[in-house]
């Protein structure tokens, strides 16, 4: 379907009558701009098909983080400290197990930051239980990497969990870690290029006012059937809706969640109502300026500043 739609709008984009008057230089710029908009269409359109199964969801086990990075699209620098219980998490898992047929290709256990919670071993080996089939990675800062026991690198090891850590410019040793991930016989890997170059963040500008048109949102949302988040009993969209409490909570504003802006699992029928859900607009996009999120800042450390996300 996108190849015809593709075609149509290769012969009824305009082409400037001055074009033909001008340098090949300059045509072949006019060219690669028609096939750059054309890219960027290919990648929205995209964005709204519905899976043919679920590429990937993030597993959030707890809100609060030990680094707080400026501008955090989980608003894990301004949570409070909560742990999902254990016993929750592994129910949401089976639960998810059952509708996707285990058929998940990636799960990505995170938060805040996963390894400050205290049940992760028993997290990691009900994760792999209930996808047993599943590339399980465990997001991390690295900052207690070195500080844990055998207990944790038992739990990696046997349950075959892909430890992933973003290379901060902060103080570790990061070929201690290598090292140590190394002997334990565990998976690990650095997210991105953030092993090769500098960390660097974006910024997620919010219209705490709600002005926003949800589908327009939606539509330039690079979160988009990509990244949705499942936390106690409910899959969302993405990570910023559910964790919007956090900045309500510590700002005093109202970016309220309404009822079609989460899944609830357990009244959830089926894997295509599951999918459905994921690749259509949902009410909370209206306080997302996707339009205007910008890359490449220098990483820093929040200071708990409304600026870092308004």
């Amino acid at each position: 379907m996108f190849q015809k739609v593709k075609r149509f709008l290769a012969r009824v984009l305009p082409v400037p009558a001055r074009m033909f008057h001008r340098s090949v230089q300059e045509q072949n710029r006019d060219v690669k701009k028609i096939k750059t908009q054309l890219n960027d269409f290919e990648i929205k359109f995209l964005r709204i098909q519905k899976q043919p199964r679920l590429s990937f969801f993030v597993l959030n086990i707890l809100d609060h983080c030990n680094l707080k990075c400026k501008g955090c699209d989980h608003f894990s620098s301004i949570a409070e400290e909560r742990f999902v219980p254990a016993q929750t998490i592994m129910r949401d898992l089976a639960r998810m197990s059952k509708l996707t047929e285990g058929a998940v290709t990636r799960i990505g256990v995170m938060g805040g930051e996963p390894l400050l919670h205290p049940e992760l071993p028993e997290i990691l080996q009900a994760a792999r239980g209930s996808f047993p089939e599943t590339l399980i990675q465990l997001f991390s800062n690295g900052l207690l990497l070195l500080q844990q026991g055998e207990d944790f690198w038992s739990s990696c090891r046997e349950n075959n969990i892909h430890i992933v850590v973003t290379k901060y410019p902060i103080s570790i040793n990061f070929e201690r870690v290598e090292e140590t991930a190394k002997d334990k016989k565990v998976a690990f890997s650095y997210f991105g290029k953030t092993g090769e170059t500098g960390k660097t963040s974006h910024k997620n500008p919010m219209d705490i006012d709600g002005q926003q048109d949800p589908k327009k949102s939606f539509w330039n949302c690079f979160l988009v059937n990509k990244c949705p988040l499942l936390l106690e009993g409910k899959l969302y969209p993405c990570t910023v809706s559910p964790n919007a409490v956090h900045f309500n909570k510590r700002f005093s504003t109202r970016m309220e969640l309404e009822k079609g802006d989460f899944l609830d699992i357990y009244q959830c029928e089926d894997n295509a109502a599951l999918l459905s859900f994921l690749s259509t607009p949902k009410p909370f996009c209206r306080y997302c300026k996707t339009t205007e999120r910008t890359f490449g800042h220098p990483w820093a450390r929040s200071k708990q500043d409304i600026s870092e996300w308004v």
